[in-house]
Protein backbone atom coordinates (compact mmCIF):
# COMPACT_ATOMS: atom_id res chain seq x y z
CA UNK A 1 0.00 0.00 0.00
CA UNK A 2 2.93 2.32 0.72
CA UNK A 3 4.26 1.55 -2.75
CA UNK A 4 0.88 2.33 -4.35
CA UNK A 5 0.72 5.60 -2.41
CA UNK A 6 4.20 6.70 -3.51
CA UNK A 7 3.52 5.79 -7.16
CA UNK A 8 0.28 7.78 -7.01
CA UNK A 9 2.16 10.73 -5.52
CA UNK A 10 4.81 10.68 -8.27
CA UNK A 11 2.19 10.38 -11.02
CA UNK A 12 0.24 13.36 -9.63
CA UNK A 13 3.41 15.48 -9.51
CA UNK A 14 4.22 14.68 -13.16
CA UNK A 15 0.63 15.49 -14.15
CA UNK A 16 1.12 18.97 -12.74
CA UNK A 17 -1.19 18.65 -9.74
CA UNK A 18 -0.28 21.31 -7.12
CA UNK A 19 1.94 19.83 -4.43
CA UNK A 20 -0.59 20.58 -1.68
CA UNK A 21 -3.24 18.43 -3.32
CA UNK A 22 -0.79 15.78 -4.57
CA UNK A 23 0.35 15.01 -1.02
CA UNK A 24 -3.24 15.01 0.31
CA UNK A 25 -4.54 12.78 -2.47
CA UNK A 26 -1.61 10.38 -2.03
CA UNK A 27 -2.50 10.02 1.65
CA UNK A 28 -6.14 9.40 0.67
CA UNK A 29 -5.01 6.70 -1.81
CA UNK A 30 -3.36 4.86 1.08
CA UNK A 31 -6.56 5.01 3.11
CA UNK A 32 -8.87 3.74 0.36
CA UNK A 33 -6.50 0.93 -0.64
CA UNK A 34 -7.32 -1.05 2.48
CA UNK A 35 -5.36 0.57 5.30
CA UNK A 36 -6.67 -0.10 8.78
CA UNK A 37 -6.55 3.58 9.75
CA UNK A 38 -9.66 5.71 10.36
CA UNK A 39 -9.67 8.72 7.99
CA UNK A 40 -10.34 10.99 10.97
CA UNK A 41 -6.90 10.13 12.36
CA UNK A 42 -5.23 11.51 9.23
CA UNK A 43 -7.34 14.67 9.47
CA UNK A 44 -6.26 15.07 13.08
CA UNK A 45 -2.59 14.71 12.07
CA UNK A 46 -3.08 17.45 9.47
CA UNK A 47 -4.68 19.73 12.03
CA UNK A 48 -2.24 19.20 14.90
CA UNK A 49 0.80 19.67 12.63
CA UNK A 50 -0.27 23.20 11.74
CA UNK A 51 -2.12 24.24 14.90
CA UNK A 52 0.89 24.15 17.22
CA UNK A 53 2.38 27.11 19.07
CA UNK A 54 5.71 26.67 17.24
CA UNK A 55 4.07 26.87 13.80
CA UNK A 56 2.40 30.16 14.73
CA UNK A 57 5.80 31.70 14.01
CA UNK A 58 5.30 31.07 10.27
CA UNK A 59 2.45 33.57 9.67
CA UNK A 60 3.95 36.02 12.17
CA UNK A 61 7.30 36.18 10.35
CA UNK A 62 5.60 36.31 6.95
CA UNK A 63 3.41 39.24 7.96
CA UNK A 64 6.44 40.94 9.56
CA UNK A 65 8.26 40.56 6.22
CA UNK A 66 5.28 42.11 4.40
CA UNK A 67 5.32 45.03 6.82
CA UNK A 68 9.05 45.65 6.44
CA UNK A 69 8.75 45.51 2.66
CA UNK A 70 5.87 48.01 2.66
CA UNK A 71 7.89 50.25 4.96
CA UNK A 72 10.50 50.75 2.23
CA UNK A 73 13.05 48.44 3.77
CA UNK A 74 14.19 47.08 0.40
CA UNK A 75 15.06 50.52 -0.94
CA UNK A 76 17.23 51.38 2.08
CA UNK A 77 19.02 48.00 1.90
CA UNK A 78 19.75 48.47 -1.81
CA UNK A 79 21.10 51.97 -1.10
CA UNK A 80 23.38 50.60 1.65
CA UNK A 81 24.59 47.74 -0.56
CA UNK A 82 25.33 50.14 -3.41
CA UNK A 83 27.33 52.42 -1.13
CA UNK A 84 29.39 49.48 0.20
CA UNK A 85 30.15 47.44 -2.94
CA UNK A 86 28.88 49.51 -5.87
CA UNK A 87 32.44 50.05 -7.14
CA UNK A 88 33.07 46.36 -7.98
CA UNK A 89 32.79 45.19 -11.61
CA UNK A 90 29.20 44.03 -12.17
CA UNK A 91 28.19 46.23 -9.27
CA UNK A 92 24.41 45.80 -9.56
CA UNK A 93 24.73 42.01 -9.48
CA UNK A 94 26.76 42.26 -6.26
CA UNK A 95 24.24 44.75 -4.84
CA UNK A 96 21.45 42.25 -5.60
CA UNK A 97 23.30 39.49 -3.72
CA UNK A 98 24.16 41.64 -0.69
CA UNK A 99 20.68 43.19 -0.53
CA UNK A 100 19.14 39.69 -0.66
CA UNK A 101 21.40 38.59 2.20
CA UNK A 102 20.39 41.60 4.30
CA UNK A 103 16.72 41.13 3.42
CA UNK A 104 17.01 37.47 4.45
CA UNK A 105 17.81 38.67 7.97
CA UNK A 106 14.32 40.14 8.19
CA UNK A 107 11.88 38.05 6.16
CA UNK A 108 13.10 34.42 6.41
CA UNK A 109 11.44 33.71 3.05
CA UNK A 110 13.18 33.12 -0.27
CA UNK A 111 10.15 34.04 -2.39
CA UNK A 112 9.78 37.35 -0.52
CA UNK A 113 13.44 38.15 -1.20
CA UNK A 114 13.14 37.27 -4.90
CA UNK A 115 10.02 39.37 -5.46
CA UNK A 116 11.09 42.33 -3.32
CA UNK A 117 14.76 42.71 -4.25
CA UNK A 118 14.19 41.45 -7.79
CA UNK A 119 11.40 43.95 -8.36
CA UNK A 120 13.91 46.76 -7.82
CA UNK A 121 17.18 45.34 -9.12
CA UNK A 122 16.17 43.46 -12.29
CA UNK A 123 14.84 46.61 -14.08
CA UNK A 124 17.91 48.56 -12.85
CA UNK A 125 20.29 45.90 -14.21
CA UNK A 126 18.53 45.74 -17.58
CA UNK A 127 18.67 49.54 -17.84
CA UNK A 128 22.48 49.40 -17.50
CA UNK A 129 22.82 46.74 -20.19
CA UNK A 130 22.92 43.51 -18.17
CA UNK A 131 21.58 40.44 -19.94
CA UNK A 132 17.97 39.79 -18.72
CA UNK A 133 18.69 36.08 -18.21
CA UNK A 134 21.74 36.93 -16.09
CA UNK A 135 19.71 39.44 -14.04
CA UNK A 136 16.99 36.87 -13.34
CA UNK A 137 19.58 34.16 -12.53
CA UNK A 138 21.40 36.36 -10.00
CA UNK A 139 18.10 37.31 -8.35
CA UNK A 140 16.67 33.80 -7.94
CA UNK A 141 19.98 32.29 -6.75
CA UNK A 142 20.58 35.12 -4.28
CA UNK A 143 17.08 34.60 -2.88
CA UNK A 144 18.05 31.09 -1.71
CA UNK A 145 19.83 32.73 1.23
CA UNK A 146 16.40 33.77 2.60
CA UNK A 147 15.76 30.57 4.62
CA UNK A 148 19.44 30.16 5.62
CA UNK A 149 20.32 33.53 7.18
CA UNK A 150 18.22 33.90 10.36
CA UNK A 151 15.41 34.32 11.11
CA UNK A 152 14.27 31.37 9.01
CA UNK A 153 10.80 29.90 8.55
CA UNK A 154 12.35 26.67 7.22
CA UNK A 155 14.40 26.21 10.40
CA UNK A 156 11.26 26.71 12.49
CA UNK A 157 9.48 23.96 10.53
CA UNK A 158 12.49 21.63 10.92
CA UNK A 159 12.70 22.38 14.65
CA UNK A 160 9.00 21.68 15.17
CA UNK A 161 9.54 18.18 13.73
CA UNK A 162 12.84 17.25 15.40
CA UNK A 163 12.64 19.26 18.64
CA UNK A 164 16.09 20.77 18.09
CA UNK A 165 16.88 24.28 19.31
CA UNK A 166 15.68 27.01 16.94
CA UNK A 167 18.37 29.33 18.34
CA UNK A 168 21.13 26.85 17.43
CA UNK A 169 19.68 26.38 13.96
CA UNK A 170 19.55 30.16 13.49
CA UNK A 171 23.19 30.48 14.59
CA UNK A 172 24.16 27.51 12.42
CA UNK A 173 22.80 29.27 9.32
CA UNK A 174 24.87 32.45 9.67
CA UNK A 175 28.25 31.21 8.36
CA UNK A 176 26.75 29.04 5.56
CA UNK A 177 24.63 32.03 4.49
CA UNK A 178 27.74 34.23 4.28
CA UNK A 179 29.56 31.44 2.41
CA UNK A 180 26.71 31.28 -0.13
CA UNK A 181 26.90 35.05 -0.66
CA UNK A 182 30.69 34.94 -1.20
CA UNK A 183 30.41 32.08 -3.70
CA UNK A 184 27.66 33.86 -5.64
CA UNK A 185 29.64 37.12 -5.71
CA UNK A 186 32.71 35.30 -7.03
CA UNK A 187 30.71 33.88 -9.94
CA UNK A 188 29.00 37.24 -10.56
CA UNK A 189 32.41 38.94 -10.72
CA UNK A 190 33.86 36.38 -13.16
CA UNK A 191 30.84 36.65 -15.49
CA UNK A 192 30.79 40.46 -15.22
CA UNK A 193 34.46 40.76 -16.15
CA UNK A 194 33.96 38.41 -19.09
CA UNK A 195 30.93 40.33 -20.39
CA UNK A 196 32.31 43.76 -19.39
CA UNK A 197 29.33 44.78 -17.30
CA UNK A 198 29.49 48.36 -15.92
CA UNK A 199 31.03 49.50 -12.67
CA UNK A 200 29.99 52.49 -10.55
CA UNK A 201 32.16 55.10 -8.93
CA UNK A 202 33.32 54.24 -5.43
CA UNK A 203 31.16 55.85 -2.74
CA UNK A 204 32.78 58.13 -0.20
CA UNK A 205 32.71 57.51 3.54
CA UNK A 206 30.13 60.28 4.03
CA UNK A 207 27.77 58.62 1.57
CA UNK A 208 28.32 55.24 3.21
CA UNK A 209 27.61 56.76 6.61
CA UNK A 210 24.35 58.28 5.38
CA UNK A 211 23.32 54.97 3.81
CA UNK A 212 24.09 53.11 7.05
CA UNK A 213 22.18 55.67 9.12
CA UNK A 214 19.20 55.44 6.76
CA UNK A 215 19.03 51.66 7.07
CA UNK A 216 19.89 51.46 10.79
CA UNK A 217 16.28 50.93 11.83
CA UNK A 218 15.89 48.07 9.37
CA UNK A 219 19.17 46.39 10.39
CA UNK A 220 18.11 46.57 14.02
CA UNK A 221 15.24 44.13 13.48
CA UNK A 222 17.33 40.92 13.08
CA UNK A 223 19.53 42.03 15.99
CA UNK A 224 16.47 42.33 18.26
CA UNK A 225 15.07 38.98 17.08
CA UNK A 226 18.32 37.01 17.40
CA UNK A 227 19.29 38.74 20.64
CA UNK A 228 15.91 37.98 22.20
CA UNK A 229 15.94 34.31 21.18
CA UNK A 230 19.56 33.61 22.17
CA UNK A 231 19.24 35.43 25.50
CA UNK A 232 16.06 33.53 26.33
CA UNK A 233 13.90 36.66 26.56
CA UNK A 234 11.40 35.18 24.11
CA UNK A 235 10.83 32.06 22.00
CA UNK A 236 11.00 31.93 18.20
CA UNK A 237 7.21 32.23 18.01
CA UNK A 238 7.21 35.25 20.31
CA UNK A 239 10.09 36.64 18.20
CA UNK A 240 7.73 36.58 15.21
CA UNK A 241 5.24 38.68 17.16
CA UNK A 242 8.02 41.07 18.22
CA UNK A 243 9.12 41.38 14.58
CA UNK A 244 5.54 42.07 13.51
CA UNK A 245 5.10 44.84 16.08
CA UNK A 246 8.52 46.27 15.20
CA UNK A 247 7.56 46.28 11.53
CA UNK A 248 4.41 48.29 12.28
CA UNK A 249 6.30 50.78 14.46
CA UNK A 250 9.10 51.13 11.91
CA UNK A 251 6.70 51.69 9.03
CA UNK A 252 4.62 54.26 10.91
CA UNK A 253 7.64 56.13 12.32
CA UNK A 254 9.33 56.34 8.90
CA UNK A 255 6.02 57.62 7.45
CA UNK A 256 6.28 55.12 4.60
CA UNK A 257 3.19 53.33 5.84
CA UNK A 258 -0.17 54.50 7.17
CA UNK A 259 -2.57 52.87 9.62
CA UNK A 260 -5.03 52.19 6.81
CA UNK A 261 -2.37 50.09 5.03
CA UNK A 262 -2.03 47.60 7.89
CA UNK A 263 -5.23 45.52 7.23
CA UNK A 264 -4.28 44.87 3.58
CA UNK A 265 -0.71 43.95 4.60
CA UNK A 266 -1.98 41.46 7.18
CA UNK A 267 -4.45 40.08 4.62
CA UNK A 268 -1.69 39.49 2.03
CA UNK A 269 0.53 37.91 4.67
CA UNK A 270 -2.32 35.66 5.78
CA UNK A 271 -2.94 34.47 2.21
CA UNK A 272 0.72 33.54 1.75
CA UNK A 273 0.84 31.88 5.17
CA UNK A 274 -2.29 29.83 4.54
CA UNK A 275 -0.76 28.34 1.39
CA UNK A 276 2.42 27.35 3.27
CA UNK A 277 0.49 25.97 6.25
CA UNK A 278 -1.76 23.90 3.99
CA UNK A 279 1.31 22.38 2.33
CA UNK A 280 2.73 21.57 5.78
CA UNK A 281 -0.55 20.00 6.92
CA UNK A 282 -0.98 17.65 3.92
CA UNK A 283 2.76 16.83 3.85
CA UNK A 284 2.64 15.95 7.54
CA UNK A 285 -0.20 13.50 6.87
CA UNK A 286 1.84 11.82 4.13
CA UNK A 287 4.94 11.79 6.33
CA UNK A 288 3.02 10.22 9.23
CA UNK A 289 1.75 7.42 6.97
CA UNK A 290 5.30 6.75 5.74
CA UNK A 291 6.50 6.64 9.34
CA UNK A 292 3.89 4.14 10.54
CA UNK A 293 4.66 2.12 7.41
CA UNK A 294 8.20 1.72 8.83
CA UNK A 295 9.84 3.58 5.96
CA UNK A 296 12.45 5.20 8.27
CA UNK A 297 13.57 1.78 9.52
CA UNK A 298 13.79 0.45 5.96
CA UNK A 299 15.89 3.46 4.92
CA UNK A 300 18.22 3.04 7.91
CA UNK A 301 18.77 -0.63 7.09
CA UNK A 302 19.36 0.16 3.42
CA UNK A 303 21.78 3.04 4.11
CA UNK A 304 23.79 1.16 6.74
CA UNK A 305 24.28 -1.61 4.20
CA UNK A 306 25.85 0.84 1.75
CA UNK A 307 28.59 2.50 3.83
CA UNK A 308 29.65 3.38 7.36
CA UNK A 309 31.08 6.80 6.34
CA UNK A 310 28.79 9.56 7.59
CA UNK A 311 30.08 12.09 5.04
CA UNK A 312 29.12 9.72 2.21
CA UNK A 313 25.71 9.20 3.82
CA UNK A 314 24.97 12.91 4.06
CA UNK A 315 26.05 13.34 0.41
CA UNK A 316 23.66 10.55 -0.64
CA UNK A 317 20.85 12.26 1.29
CA UNK A 318 21.68 15.56 -0.43
CA UNK A 319 21.54 13.86 -3.83
CA UNK A 320 18.08 12.50 -3.02
CA UNK A 321 16.95 15.96 -1.90
CA UNK A 322 18.40 17.54 -5.05
CA UNK A 323 16.33 15.22 -7.24
CA UNK A 324 13.19 15.72 -5.16
CA UNK A 325 13.72 19.47 -5.19
CA UNK A 326 12.89 19.46 -8.90
CA UNK A 327 9.33 18.49 -8.01
CA UNK A 328 8.62 19.55 -4.40
CA UNK A 329 8.61 22.93 -2.66
CA UNK A 330 10.91 23.35 0.35
CA UNK A 331 8.17 23.28 3.02
CA UNK A 332 6.82 19.96 1.69
CA UNK A 333 10.29 18.42 1.43
CA UNK A 334 11.26 19.39 4.96
CA UNK A 335 7.99 18.08 6.37
CA UNK A 336 8.03 14.79 4.45
CA UNK A 337 11.72 13.93 4.44
CA UNK A 338 12.86 15.03 7.91
CA UNK A 339 11.08 12.20 9.79
CA UNK A 340 12.53 9.72 7.28
CA UNK A 341 16.13 10.94 7.42
CA UNK A 342 16.46 11.83 11.13
CA UNK A 343 16.78 8.15 12.23
CA UNK A 344 19.61 7.76 9.69
CA UNK A 345 21.29 10.93 10.94
CA UNK A 346 21.13 9.72 14.56
CA UNK A 347 22.36 6.23 13.72
CA UNK A 348 25.48 7.68 12.09
CA UNK A 349 26.13 10.25 14.80
CA UNK A 350 25.64 13.22 12.46
CA UNK A 351 24.94 16.49 14.27
CA UNK A 352 21.20 17.23 13.73
CA UNK A 353 21.97 20.98 13.63
CA UNK A 354 24.47 20.47 10.82
CA UNK A 355 22.05 18.19 8.99
CA UNK A 356 19.16 20.63 9.43
CA UNK A 357 21.13 23.54 7.98
CA UNK A 358 22.50 21.53 5.05
CA UNK A 359 19.07 20.03 4.38
CA UNK A 360 17.43 23.47 4.27
CA UNK A 361 20.23 24.68 1.96
CA UNK A 362 19.44 21.86 -0.46
CA UNK A 363 15.65 22.11 -0.24
CA UNK A 364 15.86 25.86 -0.86
CA UNK A 365 18.01 25.22 -3.92
CA UNK A 366 15.05 23.24 -5.23
CA UNK A 367 13.36 26.62 -5.67
CA UNK A 368 15.67 27.41 -8.60
CA UNK A 369 15.33 24.08 -10.42
CA UNK A 370 12.66 23.43 -13.07
CA UNK A 371 9.91 22.34 -13.39
CA UNK A 372 8.59 23.44 -9.96
CA UNK A 373 11.13 26.17 -9.08
CA UNK A 374 9.12 28.97 -7.52
CA UNK A 375 12.12 31.34 -7.41
CA UNK A 376 12.83 30.60 -11.06
CA UNK A 377 9.27 31.58 -12.00
CA UNK A 378 9.30 34.76 -9.89
CA UNK A 379 12.63 36.02 -11.26
CA UNK A 380 11.84 35.07 -14.87
CA UNK A 381 8.44 36.72 -14.63
CA UNK A 382 9.95 39.92 -13.26
CA UNK A 383 12.63 39.98 -15.98
CA UNK A 384 10.10 38.92 -18.65
CA UNK A 385 12.38 36.21 -20.03
CA UNK A 386 11.70 32.52 -20.82
CA UNK A 387 12.27 30.06 -17.97
CA UNK A 388 14.94 28.13 -19.89
CA UNK A 389 16.96 31.29 -20.63
CA UNK A 390 17.13 32.01 -16.90
CA UNK A 391 17.94 28.34 -16.21
CA UNK A 392 20.91 28.41 -18.62
CA UNK A 393 22.30 31.62 -17.12
CA UNK A 394 21.81 30.15 -13.66
CA UNK A 395 24.09 27.10 -14.13
CA UNK A 396 27.34 28.67 -12.77
CA UNK A 397 25.45 30.22 -9.82
CA UNK A 398 23.77 26.89 -9.02
CA UNK A 399 27.21 25.25 -9.10
CA UNK A 400 28.45 27.86 -6.61
CA UNK A 401 25.54 27.09 -4.27
CA UNK A 402 26.22 23.34 -4.53
CA UNK A 403 29.90 23.99 -3.74
CA UNK A 404 28.90 25.89 -0.58
CA UNK A 405 26.61 23.01 0.42
CA UNK A 406 29.32 20.42 -0.12
CA UNK A 407 31.70 22.40 2.12
CA UNK A 408 29.06 22.51 4.88
CA UNK A 409 28.36 18.79 4.46
CA UNK A 410 32.02 17.73 4.51
CA UNK A 411 33.18 20.16 7.21
CA UNK A 412 30.56 20.23 10.03
CA UNK A 413 32.49 22.95 11.90
CA UNK A 414 31.30 25.51 9.34
CA UNK A 415 27.77 25.00 10.69
CA UNK A 416 28.41 23.98 14.29
CA UNK A 417 31.06 26.61 15.12
CA UNK A 418 28.64 29.33 16.30
CA UNK A 419 26.01 27.03 17.91
CA UNK A 420 28.85 25.52 19.92
CA UNK A 421 29.04 28.72 21.96
CA UNK A 422 25.45 28.32 23.22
Amino acid sequence: MIFVMLIGFIVLIFLGVPITFATGIAAAVYLISGADIPPMVVCQRMYTSSASFAMLAVPLFMIAGELMNKAGITKSLVRLSTALIGHIRGSLAHVTILASALFAGMSGSSVAAASSVGGMMIPAMEEEGYDPGFSAAVTCCAATMGPIIPPSIAFIIYSSITGDSVGKLFLGGIVPGILMAVCLMAIAYIVSVKKKYPVHEKAGWNERGRALTGSFGALLMPVIIMGGILSGIFTSTEAGAVGLVYGILYGLSSKSMKLKDIPSIIYNGALTSSAVMFIIATSQALSWILTIGRMPQLLVNFMTGLTDNKTVIILIVLLVLLIMGCFLVDAAMITIMTPLFIPIVKSYGIDPIQFGVVMVMMTTTGGITPPVGSLLFVASGTAKVPIMKTARAMIPFAAALLFAMLLCACFPQIVTFLPGFM
